[in-house]
């Protein structure tokens, strides 16, 4: 198996895979994480304000209310519904407008109208919301009253600027909401922490960036971020370290002021439309950018406000098709890593299939060598033996020896020694003792011999544990004795005749042209 294949393969899947999963982040990633936790408790949070807003309506259901009271009542019902479902939050002002009307003094008459004026700005009916707002300046704001109008009147021309940012009017809504503002810093409590807020955002649309920003941080140190506050704060923060060119800092407040609108279940919200922005221009994370404006054109449909749900619509489109071509470029690269992969396992089975090979045939060269250690270790045994035998012999031959000379039986010795009888009787001996010792390490030799011949051809042994001479020639054969003239002399036979006993016993063989080495592979005792 090519090494350089393999690594070859791995290195392009690891790029496929990287070039799929990773995003160059510019935002530390903890943040989007513990955003990304938050937007999963967005039901949570908003069934603790539903359970707010139930508890209201038990205390305006109760009996026996004085108009003034279930007027308070609707009011505050309207006030918790704003920035939540602005229909519902318009429906109890008119409702408490109506009532007023009829049944409530002109102070309380004119709370209410003051206030309804905010939310008709939420709703997108500004024409209404002015009209309103200026015939309540004609009738005259009565001064305990003046904070709410300030209040209703900078917020209804933040939205009417906000709304016309590219056209003519812009400067003169702009203007007016910088009056109302002015007048309102003029007015609130400054130990409060919405005084702080406004005269923050005054520095930084004067100019004062580094003052402003010293004072959000301070009161975002102070505040929860279950207060509506915190948000806005935050949000204000994000945009002057925008302005500094600051993005990471910048998306790290907006994902701070999107986690507390997000517990404050307030859906008229900026914030996460523009994280998705930022995470769609300096980031490329398209997939967090087109769930996140998602969730904001969502928020906005449901709380009813047409000016967030037409900032979304015109980033929708773009963020969309991009998110779109990447899932498309996601899937072209998923079907060439699903490529890569197959043939990376087609290669790993390659490699697995070539390792097992080798460890099978390093078992068989092991077991080889172990039977090989036996054998020569049953040679060396059987070889030690023999030598004791001949030596015995050769000491009693030598005693015999002096007995009959000593005996002067010398004649007879002669006589003795050059008797065919005694010879034979020797080589006897001899054979008996060879054919114990190699039937010893090769007990099967003559069975697997015999499968090596044809079935007429087969040898049949008269006496157990003996071999005839055709099977001591193979037997030698099988301990290496290939040489015809060792092999004769061992046996004191003619190198002829060891030849004839070869072919003669080779014509015999099933397969002939590989009869010898076959021999070779017969097995010795397990």
């Amino acid at each position: 198996m090519n090494k350089r294949f393999v690594v070859l393969i791995l290195s392009i899947f690891c790029a496929l895979t990287s070039s799929m999963s990773c995003v160059q982040a510019k935002i530390d990633d903890g943040v989007l994480k513990r955003l990304d936790g938050e937007l999963k408790l967005v039901p949570h949070y908003d069934k603790l304000k539903m359970a707010r807003i139930d508890s209201l309506r038990k205390l305006a259901d109760e009996p026996g209310l004085s108009p003034s009271t279930l007027v308070d009542r609707w009011v505050d019902l309207a006030m918790e519904f704003s920035n939540f479902i602005s229909d519902s939050s318009l429906a109890y002002y008119d409702r408490a407008c109506t009532l007023a009307l009829y049944k409530c003094d002109s102070l309380q008459r004119a709370s209410v109208r003051l206030r309804r004026v905010k939310t008709l700005g939420i709703q997108g009916y500004f024409k209404e919301a002015v009209q309103e707002l200026e015939e309540l300046e004609r009738i005259g704001i009565p001064e305990e009253l003046t904070g709410i109008y300030l209040d209703s009147g900078r917020q209804l021309y933040s939205y009417m600027s906000a709304y016309a940012h590219d056209q003519p009017y812009h400067d003169a809504y702009y203007s007016r909401q910088d009056y109302f503002r002015t007048e309102q810093l003029r007015v609130l409590d400054k130990d409060k922490y919405e005084y702080k807020v406004y005269l923050a955002e005054y520095y930084y649309d004067e100019g004062y960036s580094q003052r402003s920003k010293e004072m959000l941080v301070e009161i975002l140190d102070s505040l929860s971020m279950t207060d509506g506050l915190y948000g806005r704060a935050a949000a204000n923060l994000a945009s002057i370290y925008f302005d500094e060119n600051a993005n990471d800092e910048s998306a790290y407040y907006l994902a701070m002021s999107a986690i507390s609108d997000i517990r404050c279940s307030v859906k008229e919200n900026t914030s996460l439309q523009r994280l998705a922005l930022y995470l769609y221009r300096e980031v490329g994370d398209l997939e967090r950018a087109y769930r996140y404006l998602s969730i904001s054109l969502a928020d906005a449909v449901f709380c009813g406000t047409p000016l967030r749900t037409l900032e979304v619509s015109e980033l929708m489109p773009l963020i969309d098709a991009a998110y779109k071509n990447q899932l498309v470029s996601q899937r072209r690269l998923l079907a060439v890593a699903v490529v890569v992969v197959s043939l990376l396992l087609v290669a790993l089975m390659l490699v697995v299939a070539y390792v097992l090979r080798q460890m099978r045939r390093l078992h068989s060269a092991h077991e080889r060598l172990s039977e090989a250690n036996r054998i020569k270790e049953e040679y060396i045994g059987r070889f030690l033996d023999l030598c004791s035998i001949y030596m015995d012999r050769l000491d009693n031959f030598g005693k015999l020896v002096v007995r009959k000379i000593t005996a002067g039986q010398s004649e007879e010795l002669v006589k003795m020694t050059r008797s065919a009888k005694f010879i034979e009787e020797q080589n006897r001996k001899f054979y008996d003792d060879f054919d114990a010792a190699f039937l010893h390490i090769y007990p099967t030799f003559i069975d697997e011999f015999n499968r090596l011949l044809r079935p007429e051809e087969r040898i049949d042994i008269k006496n157990p544990g003996k071999l005839n001479t055709g099977l001591r020639i193979f037997a030698l054969l099988r301990m290496g004795v290939d040489d015809s003239v060792k092999v004769a002399n061992f046996l004191h036979y003619s190198v002829n005749t060891i030849y004839a006993y070869r072919n003669r016993m080779k014509n015999k063989a099933i397969d002939r042209a590989n009869f010898e080495e076959n021999v070779l592979h017969i097995a010795s005792a397990g």
